[in-house]
């Protein structure tokens, strides 16, 4: 560190006063005051100091009001070191020091409600609980709570729940479009819930997201979160007026972080600009087509590809074609591959997901039960089943069907729900589930290169980022070690103790039997 750096905002006192200040002000109805305030106390605090650079690059920052993209939409904390911060470190050539100065600042002007989080420790459960806190659970009980959730991660005594694709917030469980292979079909019991073909037990909107809030686990503006991610559908009438409310709640709450919809349902061009007026909501939209019969899966064709195809066209919002689900011997024949590429190229598809199909005793009996074709494969509990086979049938009736466009034009097509995310995002960030450690298995099909340099680049947590998530499990003791590739937490940990950890860390995480079994893979 060089000789300036105790002093301005390389001040950790100073940080603290400003950040406590600006707190007193919160909601902050203009970020950029904050920018402006962080430069004016930088440069108060530096006169007759060696000179720096830093004030120069706040001064642009607002300037050029960098915070914003040309939408008007924020953007979001988690790409500020993509899209900001590098940047401006290179256009001023920015030490270390400012570098971190630069960084501290612009936290400064996200808001951090709930009971984690602060511009100088993002990741840190907070000392004090905000001003007229009201947890439904105490921390202990929502952890314990956690424990006690299915295999998949659902939640059902609190309704939001740590899972892999992100924190799963519900409004209540069941689901009209009766899809054969649904996990909460009519006449299941789940920890009390009776599963219905209507949604029961409902929460409302302010409900949901005060118990996210709440939440150890959930980390403002970094932790990915799902509506309605297994227990429901986000845009059936039933529960579109709590979805909206639920969006604009986080909204008005200045939370930038991703939000995700999956749906094989449709929404009107006035709902669709509905979800375009959110400003800081990093929300993605994933429309579910597999060309599966309707036998298997009602929900009208027809209504869901068109509303693809406008929501596609929106310059505000983030659509992935999700290529899901892919059943063995149902929806497998060349034909139905070749309907969904054509489908999705007329669409105008940029980013597309793969996944096979989860099935179980549960599902068979149903499927006997409605006089349905059962799906071709051995199953594994808990996992997708797609064959090597299928798949590259399936990519290759994709370059026949694209063949007249050309490569770089045709749709990213990946496994990974969390890397199409980042992915039709513009990839200024790592796959926030951290694949890429095994990318032998998971960084083919049509992965773009640019997203792949940036998953490679991916930078190492500090020790003291760690310790804060590892308190929050509570495990705040546990020995970890990180290496260039990976954080190696040397208890054992469940898989969703482990999914968090990833999701917040952007950056792979492995047990240390984990890492020993990779290693022995490595030397095979």
């Amino acid at each position: 560190m060089n000789a300036r750096a105790t002093y301005g905002l390389h001040d950790p006192s100073l940080r603290d006063q400003l950040a406590a200040r600006l707190h007193r002000l919160r909601p902050l109805t203009d970020p950029y005051l904050a920018v402006t305030t962080a430069r004016l106390a930088h440069v108060g605090a530096t006169t007759g100091r060696q000179p720096t650079k830093l004030p120069e690059a706040l001064r642009v920052l607002t300037a050029d009001r960098m915070l914003h993209e040309p939408t008007g939409r924020r953007v979001p904390l988690t790409e500020t070191p993509a899209r900001l911060i590098e940047p401006l470190q290179r256009a001023y050539r920015l030490e270390p020091a400012d570098v971190d100065a630069l960084r501290f600042s612009i936290n400064l002007t996200y808001e951090y409600p709930g009971i984690v989080g602060s511009p100088t420790a993002p990741l840190a459960l907070k000392a004090r609980p905000d001003p007229g806190y009201r947890p439904a659970m105490t921390a202990d009980e929502i952890l314990r709570s956690q424990q006690d959730a299915g295999p998949d991660g659902l939640n059902t005594s609190y309704l939001v729940s740590q899972m892999k694709g992100g924190m799963s917030v519900d409004f209540g469980i069941g689901c009209p479009l009766m899809c054969a292979y649904c996990y909460r079909r009519e006449g299941d019991t789940v920890d009390g819930y009776l599963g219905s073909w209507q949604p029961t037990e409902f929460l409302d909107a302010d409900q949901a997201i005060d118990r996210l809030l709440a939440h150890p686990w959930f980390t403002p503006h970094i932790t990915p979160i799902g509506l309605h991610m297994s227990t429901s559908e986000a845009f059936i009438p039933q529960l579109w007026p709590r979805t909206l409310a639920a969006l604009r709640r986080l909204d008005d709450l200045g939370l930038t972080n991703r939000v995700s919809c999956i749906t094989k349902y449709g929404l009107s061009d006035e709902q669709i600009t509905a979800l375009e007026e959110l400003r800081n909501v990093d929300l993605d939209i994933n429309v579910c087509y597999a060309a599966m019969p309707s036998t298997v899966e009602p929900p009208n064709v027809a209504k869901r590809i068109d509303f693809l195809r406008r929501a596609l066209r929106s310059e505000r919002l983030n659509v992935i074609a999700y290529y899901r689900p892919i059943a063995e011997g149902i929806n497998t024949t060349d034909t139905h591959i070749r309907t969904v590429w054509e489908t999705f190229k007329t669409a105008g598809a940029r980013v597309v997901v793969l996944g096979g199909l989860k099935f179980g005793d549960d599902h068979l009996t149903s499927f006997m039960t409605y006089g349905l074709p059962l799906p071709a494969g051995t199953f594994t509990p808990g996992k997708k089943l797609l064959t090597p086979d299928t798949e590259r049938r399936i990519m290759t009736i994709y370059d026949q069907v694209y063949a007249d466009i050309e490569p770089e034009r045709r749709p990213v097509v990946v496994r990974r729900s969390s890397c199409g995310r980042v992915i039709v995002r513009g990839s200024h960030q790592p796959d926030y589930n951290g694949h890429y450690d095994t990318p032998q298995s998971n960084c083919l099909l049509r992965c773009p290169l640019d997203q792949h340099a940036v998953c490679a680049a991916a930078t190492p947590p500090t020790k003291e980022q760690v310790r804060h998530l590892l308190a929050r499990i509570p495990k705040p003791d546990a020995a970890f070690s990180i290496t260039g590739h990976t954080v190696v937490v040397h208890p054992e940990l469940t898989p969703f103790e482990r999914t968090f950890l990833r999701q917040n860390l952007v950056f792979p995480v492995h047990t240390a039997r984990e890492a020993a079994v990779g290693i022995v893979k490595a030397l095979s």
